[in-house]
């Protein structure tokens, strides 16, 4: 018994979040827009329990981890304000988008989904992203969500349960507890829609405030008693209401029926100065989600181009089926892509992107609150890589560095009503932080020099967040080859990687060597590898390839991967 009392004892030792001592810094107080210089940050038990000039801290708790923080930037950690674990990001996630079930049918998309939520959360983490909020799950997702509460490599997690709607796309309808959306037929069944995600530990109601008929503000005042019914019933039970309204007319229902918070920009109409009056009287947060629109129709178009630091952040496996298109339907494929590329089809893109960014701007310069959200999970629209991308069209949408910051820290804990909680750097507030480099209000790129993420109050190199498997270097660099993107194909390798002609000549050494030879994958535009089969045995990886781009006919090769500490170390090539 006293044995077992000390395994115990040793067990909760090491569940304790470490105090933590973040020394002479510069912190960034969003809030009061302003830099503390020379400011220190005692965290202890997961809060903040002291923000001070370093010379006012007389004695440090026994002990305390110290961190020197002498010319880097403390920050909040960001917000994801607008995210959907349901969704993958890759080609299957949204099958009333394109409809490739018959290739992978939905029920294994949602088993990925769940099974990689783990991995998904560390790449948020690993960007500075220590708290995310999903706007549309499912009740499976909720049940899932409280097991990463306490987890000090995941971020804070705020959730939904089904979006509450007046409309179900055919391919979500009969998924049980899979199902995320729930349909509003009649006012009873709304309000009984709101309670039953309640015992489910809901942290809020989601409307998917959506319009079928011809005319819009017909339809929208024709199912406003049903959304009036979500809000009401979810007030009373002392949750916030998050709703997708994407027209003026919506939107502005919505409000007006005590919508606390908007998840999406309107993009049919300039908004009026009363309807910018109307958000800030009500303390309406509204979230932009600029670019995932345009993700659509650039990964069915083909014509979605990933950047560096997408094809080394975003999981690989999303990545790789969005590079993979048209594969693996390309009568389907043919279709979409004359759809996409069609002038009337770029016309109407031009439009609602134009408009967004003028609402945007209207919005900001009326003191509306705005939260920064990716609308992560649809397709091309990668989990943790589409956050950087989201920042810089609200920064082209002319929202200054400030406001990002503000954005991006407090403002998404405002949408749901926690910001004494967590979102900015003060006493008793959660300890979500990221120490960085460089001044983030100098420029967005600073945001991704990070010397330290801080969550539960534990720190964490970046690095050592993602816990990549062998697969995934591979296919990370395999993306990369088809990206034809030198620098992140190099990203997996070791400094001292070999290749060699199977089954022992060594061809090639290190990663110089590499770069100076495969320079010809930038130059060679319909340069695509593509993985007939693939065999994993522990740290090895055998991949058959086919490679089409220098001839008119393929080349075939078999490529046998060694994966060492975290990275590619060794290749065998045979044809």
């Amino acid at each position: 018994m006293r044995f077992f009392l000390l395994i115990t004892a040793l067990f909760l030792f090491h569940q304790l979040p470490a105090q933590l001592f973040i020394k002479n810094t510069n912190v960034i107080d969003v809030e009061q827009k302003k830099i503390l210089a020379g400011y220190s940050v005692l965290i202890v038990d997961g809060k903040i329990a002291q923000v001070d000039k370093d010379k006012n801290f007389k004695q440090l708790p026994e002990g305390t981890t110290i961190i020197d923080g002498t010319g880097k930037y403390l920050s909040p950690g960001f917000t994801d304000a607008h995210v959907h674990f349901f969704q993958s990001g890759g080609l299957y996630a949204r099958p009333d988008a394109i409809d490739l079930r018959k290739i992978r049918p939905y029920a294994e998309e949602i088993k990925w989904t769940h099974g990689h939520m783990e991995d998904l959360l560390r790449r948020y983490l690993s960007a500075g992203i220590t708290s995310v909020i999903d706007v549309g799950a499912t009740n499976n997702f909720l049940t899932q969500k409280d097991s990463f509460a306490s987890k000090t490599w995941s971020p804070l997690v705020r959730m939904t349960g089904p979006l509450l709607t007046t409309y179900v796309p055919a391919p979500f309808k009969n998924l049980g507890n899979d199902a995320p959306f729930t349909e509003m037929l009649n006012e009873e069944n709304t309000r009984k829609a709101v309670r039953d995600q309640l015992p489910l530990n809901t942290d809020f109601i989601k409307i998917w405030y959506i319009v079928t008929d011809q005319d819009v503000e017909k339809g929208a005042r024709k199912n406003l008693p049903l959304v009036q019914a979500a809000i009401d019933e979810a007030h009373k039970n002392n949750k916030r209401v998050a709703v997708h309204a994407t027209e003026r007319i919506t939107a502005q229902l919505a409000v007006e029926a005590g919508a606390d918070f908007l998840v999406h920009s309107v993009d049919d109409e300039v908004v009026s100065d009363a309807f910018v009056q109307l958000l800030k009287q009500k303390k309406t947060v509204l979230c932009p989600t600029l670019v995932v629109m345009g993700h659509y129709g650039k990964v069915l178009g083909d014509h979605y181009h990933f950047s560096t630091d997408e094809l080394n952040l975003a999981n690989p496996e999303t990545i790789g089926s969005v590079l993979d298109y048209p594969w693996p339907d390309t009568s389907l494929a043919k279709i979409y892509i004359k759809s996409m590329d069609s002038p009337l089809q770029a016309a109407k893109g031009k439009t609602a992107d134009s408009i967004m960014t003028i609402n945007l701007q209207k919005l900001v310069n009326g003191g509306v609150t705005i939260a920064t959200g990716t609308d992560a999970g649809n397709t091309g629209t990668q989990h943790a890589s589409s956050y950087f991308i989201e920042l810089n069209a609200m920064q082209n949408a002319g929202m200054n560095n400030w406001q990002l910051l503000e954005a991006s820290t407090i403002n998404g804990a405002k949408a749901l009503g926690q910001e004494k909680e967590w979102g900015s750097v003060a006493k008793n507030k959660m300890a979500n932080l990221v120490l960085l480099w460089a001044n983030p209000l100098d420029s967005i790129a600073n945001w991704r020099k990070i010397s330290q993420v801080i969550v539960k109050g534990v720190a964490h190199l970046p690095e050592t967040l993602v816990n990549p498997s062998p697969e995934y270097l591979v296919q990370q660099q395999l993306n990369a080859y088809n990206a034809h993107n030198l620098d992140a194909f190099l990203e997996p390798y070791a400094e001292d990687v070999e290749l060699y002609e199977f089954p022992g000549k060594l061809i090639m050494k290190g990663k110089e060597a590499m770069r100076k030879d495969y320079e010809f994958l930038t130059k060679v535009p319909k340069l695509y590898c593509k993985v007939q089969k693939r065999i994993i045995q522990g740290n090895m990886v055998i991949d058959h390839e086919e490679v089409s781009g220098f001839g008119p006919k393929p080349l075939y090769a078999v490529a046998i991967y060694i994966v060492e500490f975290g990275k590619i170390t060794k290749v065998y090539f045979k044809q």
